[in-house]
């Protein structure tokens, strides 16, 4: 069972972000266990205490640059200091909503593979106080090698970095978009451009909140076919 407290919380944070993107004429979508809520309990999973959700990049980038005012206004603030932002409470930034961003897949395969390879790199080497007792053998000596390596480079540099390399396909006008700042994993599902070309409102507790048109397809990208069956456990489709 999730805490009651932080839900109200987060559909609090929800609520602000809702709000500041229809003021300022952007878009997001909700991702991930949101959107899965959203559709089959109309509101939080009940294991759930997070909520996610992703933007376009240009949607992102606008966001970034006018939401700050809005934010404090409301006790919030944006934290961009770690490869998935978020927008959490002023009081207790332990208390956040994640923005998810969608670039442009290189319509290339060798420059697809190209760029997941740097990006996850980019991901083993801002690891820090590792937990290793959960990768295989082989896990652990890749991880340990690229959490090495990302200590001869600072955060900013290395965050620098990884926005560049995920952004650099944005000018290609490419048919197929990915999660740039997601974990491995999700880095790795393409998406449709018209999948996320268009929102609908779909009910989320008290509110109603924006989701992708290609909900359907895109649950079904990150949980199976089966998505509409609760499970705890084995929550991700294999990929």
């Amino acid at each position: 069972m999730g805490n009651p407290v932080i839900k109200q919380q987060l559909l609090g944070i929800l609520k602000a972000i809702d709000a500041i993107c229809l003021k300022e004429g952007l878009s997001y979508m909700m991702t991930f266990g949101t959107l899965l809520g959203a559709v089959r309990e109309k509101g939080f999973i009940e294991w759930d205490d997070d909520a996610d959700l992703m933007m376009l990049r240009k949607d992102y980038n606008a966001f970034e640059a006018r939401c700050q005012g809005h934010l404090a206004e409301l006790g919030l603030l944006l934290d961009r200091s770690e490869r998935v932002p978020n927008v959490a409470l002023v009081e207790d930034p332990s208390i956040m909503v994640d923005l998810c961003i969608l670039d442009a897949l290189p319509k290339k395969p060798l420059h697809r593979k190209w760029q997941n390879f740097e990006l996850k790199l980019l991901q083993g080497m801002m690891k820090k106080d590792v937990d290793y007792a959960q990768y295989d053998s082989v896990g652990k000596l890749l991880v340990f090698g690229t959490s090495t390596l990302g200590k001869f480079m600072t955060d900013e540099a290395k965050l620098k970095t990884y926005m560049r390399i995920s952004q650099r396909a944005n000018v290609g006008g490419a048919d197929e978009l990915f999660m740039s700042n997601g974990l491995y994993r999700f880095m790795d599902i393409p998406f449709k451009k018209e999948l996320v070309a268009e929102t609908v409102r779909l009910p989320f507790e008290d509110l109603e909140l924006l989701a992708p048109a290609g909900w359907d397809q895109v649950l079904r990208l990150f949980f199976g076919n089966d998505y509409m069956t609760p499970k705890r456990e084995n929550y991700y489709a294999e990929i």
